[in-house]
Order: C-alpha cells, then sequence, then structure tokens
C-alpha cells in the first residue's frame, strides 16, 4: 500500500508541474488525476466504427470455445494488431526452425469483448511515419544516434506490412497500399517549425529527409487542391493506409485454420485479474476471467490503454485518451485519387487526420481529430478510459471540416446521401515519455513473482510481458513491437532469424531499439509532465 501511495504522489506533483505550465484549473487538474490513477475495463457496448460494419469474417467477431481452456504455453491478452503480430510470430516461429517436427506452443489469445473491437478497430487506417517531428523529438530526448534508431523503427513498418499483405493472399481485402501523404499547415508559427525540422530531418538522416518535398502556400495549394484561404505550406512524403480491422481479422482467421489445434481466441471474455500459482503447480500463472480460468506459463499484454488495469505498476503512466474517427462522402468536385493519397492538418495545437479508400470499395473519406476541440482543449478527454460516448464539440468539428479544408471549388455540392456515414470514438495507449512500453515486465511493476521451479516445460522462462502505449500512431509501431515480444517470449531475440514476410531477419537487437524496452527504472523515471509538449 506504501508503495502505491508514494506512486500515486509523484503523479500528483507531475500533473501539478503541468498544469502550472499549461494554465489548467484545479478543478480540471483534481478530475484528470482521478481519472488516470483508476483504470477501469472497456466497456461492453462501445461505439460501432465503420471498419467493423459487414465483418469479412462473422463467425470470428465473437468466437470462443465451448469450454475455457484450462491451461495454454502463452496466454496474450488483446486481440488487436500486436495482439495478432505476437500470435503470428510465436506460432510460425518454429515453422521456419530446423526442427520442424517440434510443435508450436498452445497459445490462447483473451479478448474483453468481440475481436479486434480495441483501438485498431477504430483508428483511421494511417502507416504514416512523421520523420520530421518524430526525428526533432527523439533527438532532444536521447541525441543523434539514438533518435535516428528509434525513428528508424518506426519506418519499417510500412514496408514490412506492404510486404507482407502482398505476400499473403488472405490479407487483400486489408486495402494495404502506399500513398502520398499531406500535411498541411494552417498556423504561420508552426509552419516555420516544421521546416526547421525537415532540415534537420535532412541533414542527420537523408534517407529520409531527401523523400520530403516543401511547398510555401499558394504553389502547395495549386498543386494538392487544397483551399488557399488558410493553408500556409504542405509537406509531402511516402506513406501507406490500410483496412486494420480487415487486416487483423484476416490474419487471425488464417492462423485458426493452419494452427487451430494449438490456438484459440476467447471473446468476450475479460480478464479480470492474473495471479501467480503455488509452488509445484503446473503453470506459474493463473489468468481469471469472467468464463472461468486459465493456467499459464507465459503472460503478454496487449491491451494498449487499457493496461495497467492489471499492472498496477504503470498506473498514471498509461493511460487513454479518448480519439474521435470518422467516415464521409466525399463532394462532388473532390478529387478522384483513388485511395492514393492521405493527408494531416495541422494548426498551432492538435492535428487532424483523413485516409481515403480506393474508389472501388466507395471511396470514403476516414476522417479524425478534433482533440483540442473539446470543452477543456483536450484536457477532458485525457484518462476517459471508454469508447462508448462521444464528445459533441468534437463531432461537429469534424462533420464541417473537409469543405473548410479544401475549399468550395474543390469540394463542390454534398454528395446524394448526405455527407456523415459514421462516427465513433477510441481510446488510444499514452505512456509518458511518449514511447511504447515492450518487452518483459519487472515483477516489482505487476506485483507477481512466479515460483522458480514447477512443473510447467522450463524450456519457456515464466513471466510477462506487455507491447502496448503508442500514443495513436499503432500503425508504425505496433506490428514490430509485438514481433519483438512474441521472438523474447520464445527466446529467440538472440536467435539469427531468417527474414520472412512480416519478420526482419538477424537478431531483434538488431532493429528493435532499447529505448522502448519497458524496464522498471523507464516507468519509474517517466513523468507525466514529460506530455507538456505534446499538449
Amino acid at each position: 500500500m506504501g508503495q502505491i501511495l508514494s506512486r500515486l504522489r509523484n503523479v500528483y506533483y507531475d500533473l501539478q508541474a503541468l498544469f502550472a505550465e499549461l494554465s489548467v484549473t484545479g478543478r480540471q487538474f483534481e478530475a484528470l488525476l482521478r481519472r488516470i490513477s483508476q483504470p477501469a475495463f472497456p466497456p461492453p457496448n462501445p461505439t460501432v466504427s465503420f471498419w467493423q460494419r459487414n465483418p469479412p469474417f462473422p463467425n470470428l467477431v465473437s468466437t470462443a470455445s465451448a469450454t475455457l481452456p484450462a491451461h495454454a504455453d502463452i496466454v496474450i491478452i488483446g486481440s488487436g494488431i500486436s495482439g495478432a503480430s505476437i500470435a503470428y510470430t510465436i506460432l510460425t516461429a518454429r515453422s521456419r526452425d530446423n526442427d520442424r517436427k517440434q510443435p508450436p506452443p498452445r497459445v490462447v489469445i483473451l479478448e474483453a469483448r468481440d475481436v479486434c473491437s480495441g483501438a485498431t478497430g477504430r483508428n483511421g487506417g494511417h502507416i504514416k511515419h512523421n520523420a520530421y517531428a518524430d526525428y526533432a523529438c527523439l533527438k532532444k530526448q536521447f541525441g543523434k544516434t539514438r533518435a535516428k534508431d528509434v525513428l528508424l523503427f518506426g519506418r519499417r513498418h510500412l514496408p514490412t506490412l506492404l510486404e507482407l499483405t502482398r505476400e499473403r493472399k488472405d490479407l487483400e481485402i486489408a486495402e494495404a497500399r502506399e500513398v502520398e501523404t499531406v500535411d498541411i499547415f494552417t498556423d504561420r508559427d508552426m509552419w516555420v517549425k516544421a521546416k526547421k525540422m525537415v532540415d534537420g530531418l535532412r541533414r542527420d538522416v537523408p534517407e529520409a529527409g531527401d523523400e520530403i518535398s516543401v511547398y510555401e502556400g499558394t504553389e502547395g495549394c495549386e498543386k494538392y487542391n487544397i483551399g488557399v484561404d488558410h493553408c500556409v505550406g504542405i509537406i509531402t512524403y511516402p506513406a501507406g493506409a490500410m483496412w486494420p480491422y480487415r487486416f487483423v481479422t484476416a490474419l487471425l482467421s488464417s492462423l485458426l485454420a493452419d494452427y487451430g489445434e494449438y490456438f484459440s481466441i476467447e471473446t468476450n471474455n475479460p480478464v479480470m485479474e492474473v495471479q501467480t500459482s503455488p509452488a509445484g503447480a503446473g503453470h506459474p500463472y493463473t489468468i481469471h476471467t469472467r468464463r472461468g480460468h486459465i493456467s499459464a506459463t507465459q503472460v503478454i499484454h496487449a491491451t494498449d490503454a487499457f493496461a495497467s488495469n492489471l499492472i498496477p505498476g504503470l498506473t498514471g503512466k498509461l493511460f487513454p485518451v479518448r480519439g474521435h474517427m470518422s467516415a464521409q462522402t466525399p463532394g462532388t468536385q473532390f478529387p478522384g485519387l483513388d485511395g492514393a493519397r492521405s493527408w494531416g492538418i495541422i494548426g498551432n495545437r492538435g492535428f487532424d487526420y483523413i485516409t481515403q479508400r480506393p474508389a472501388a470499395g466507395g471511396g470514403e473519406l476516414m476522417v479524425g481529430g478534433g482533440l483540442v476541440q473539446s470543452p477543456e482543449r483536450g484536457f477532458d478527454e485525457f484518462g476517459v478510459w471508454g469508447d462508448d460516448r462521444l464528445s459533441y464539440p468534437v463531432r461537429a468539428y469534424l462533420e464541417g471540416l473537409m469543405p473548410a479544408v479544401f475549399g468550395e471549388k474543390n469540394w463542390g455540392q454534398e454528395a446524394d446521401g448526405g455527407r456523415m456515414k459514421n462516427v465513433w470514438s477510441g481510446c488510444m495507449g499514452f505512456t509518458v515519455d511518449l514511447l511504447p512500453y515492450v518487452g518483459r515486465l519487472d515483477p516489482r511493476l505487476t506485483g507477481r513473482k512466479p515460483p522458480k521451479r514447477g512443473c510447467w516445460d522450463t524450456s519457456r522462462t515464466a513471466g510477462e510481458w506487455i507491447s502496448a502505449g503508442f500514443q495513436g500512431e499503432g500503425m508504425v509501431l505496433a506490428w514490430l513491437s509485438g514481433v519483438a515480444v512474441g521472438l523474447m517470449a520464445m527466446g529467440m531475440d538472440e536467435v539469427d532469424v531468417d527474414a520472412r514476410p512480416g519478420i526482419p531477419g538477424g537478431k531483434v537487437g538488431d532493429w528493435f531499439p532499447q529505448e522502448l524496452l519497458c524496464s522498471r527504472r523507464r516507468v519509474e523515471r517517466g513523468s507525466v509532465s514529460q506530455l507538456a509538449t505534446m499538449l
């Protein structure tokens, strides 16, 4: 209890410093402190995203075994892109091993709601790595050399995901594609800062900086069909987009078909508690769920914003920020680009983001953002442990955004049937140092130390792992974080593995930056006041 009180007291002082800098009222301070210090489970009746409608694998949506498995080698909590990546890595690792007769471990995914119903099933579909802004922040935090390694980890995701979807026919429905992304600046001070960031990136990391093009307001607006009234400059670079829900569900469906003897998914079965088993037990962990309990040798937390529910040491260090997304029908004069472009709208605070689906699929604009339009300029969205409601001001802002940005000439009349097709919310997991928590969890963070001896398979070290806290950037962080955790859990992180679709070759340390490891020291040193620059 003393450790918990000490932790909460540190959070209190961190937040106090943050709010003093940002002129937040005492009432807002107390409310936010309560929210981030009181984790909650995902609500049972969330808003429904456009991505989740008409699921291509209806039997997978609420899949569950008739009887909950009694035990597993590895339990993965969460069925989004992290959970899918971890399962894919673990189940396929042995199939490429020299000993092909060695069966894969028994893997069970536990999901609190329907499959892929969290952040992955609710995001904007961007595979967009903003290298110039990320590098500027990372360089301040880690210096040039280490910042470059972290940056390149994010940049790996686009080619990795595109290769995976091209090599596997079952993933064609994900609409994965390369796009040109267009960052539209509406604030002159931010525009000046951004150009300096681009210069710094070109100087230090030319392989990333040389892909970027910079246009002043009038030139850029004419080239990219943007309204000239609000745009002061444009930056473009390669990015990607996909249908994330279909990507994950298609992959999970294939894994069930190929490895059904060793793999199951138990949806609508929230994990209420993880406990260590007594010495001599068959497995070191007992996972208590709504449908009963399951024993396991390893537990992997892939629940993003909700991870601190089961990891008390992350309370106040990893918490949700509620975001909003919408699906909109473009106006009659909107440029026909067949899903080959995405956009970001960057003002003096906050940003908005848009992708467009391919024309054959419907051509909908997937529009998200508006965080700072909430009544408390975004503060009231921090620590919101639910995606079952919407913010009216944010929704209203998103509904009017597109014609204002593109202008009447480039938008035209509203299409038949109206503009708005769907609006939903989702919880993004934020850490206090704005980097994911990945890797083995220290027992002092979980409050659980497994017994040293037992009757389980000693080839697999007992322990808990995490892949969570992607700050709304999961599409350029989560997949390879999951791969890293999967290889670590299999004891293969020091093995030179062959490259294959979705998994880099070599050792994990060759491509995974140590700055993302969830060490106890990193967690305890992290301060909420670090979020001030973001807000």
